[in-house]
């Protein structure tokens, strides 16, 4: 299992320009559909994509029910945070 999880909803608009980002840096990531998380998982409630590194989150936040996260960061803010 993977240290990075990346957590997304489906239909997420940002979801694949983050994802993109990650495989060009060639990380090993988890992959994490939402949805699919149990009932009470924190993760259920914050922003799509959301981006961890262990218990960290790199990218994301609490978005009180869910919601697309706005203003994707670069793929050297993803490389210094991750690499």
């Amino acid at each position: 299992m993977s240290e990075i999880k990346f957590i997304y909803f489906e239909g997420c608009p940002n979801a694949n320009k983050v994802r993109d980002q990650l495989n060009e840096l060639g990380l090993d990531f988890e992959i994490v559909e939402q949805t699919c998380l149990p009932k009470g998982n924190k993760f259920k409630s914050y922003s799509s994509p959301t981006v961890l590194k262990g218990d960290e989150v790199i990218f994301g936040a609490k978005a009180n029910g869910g919601g697309c996260s706005l203003d994707i960061p670069s793929t050297t803010f993803f490389r210094k945070k991750l690499c």
